[in-house]
């Protein structure tokens, strides 16, 4: 398969939580690039391509999650949960 990524990633499996049908629910951020981030949703509601995503990302060494808020580019069906591609459209760390 020709590879289609337009940015290197980065593995780090990071716990997140994303507000889904179902209010927060868990999430795992399995990739990073500098365009964006590879999830996988443990819910088994569709989340459907183009739906607007707000994460708080989970980062031990910060006081407060890290809201991100970006764009679902693409799912698909994993086992019973789903995976997908999430373009950025904004990073907040929060005040300090």
């Amino acid at each position: 398969m020709k590879e289609r990524r337009r940015s290197p990633r980065s593995i780090l499996p990071q716990r997140a939580i994303f507000f889904g049908l179902n209010g927060w629910e868990d999430c795992i951020i399995t990739e990073s690039s500098k365009r964006g981030l590879g999830i996988e949703f443990y819910t088994k509601e569709k989340i459907h391509e183009g739906s607007i995503i707000n994460l708080k990302v989970l980062v031990p060494t910060e006081p407060k999650p890290v809201m991100v808020k970006g764009i679902l580019k693409w799912t698909k069906k994993k086992d019973e949960y789903f995976v997908g591609g999430m373009e950025w459209l904004s990073i907040d760390r929060g005040s300090r």
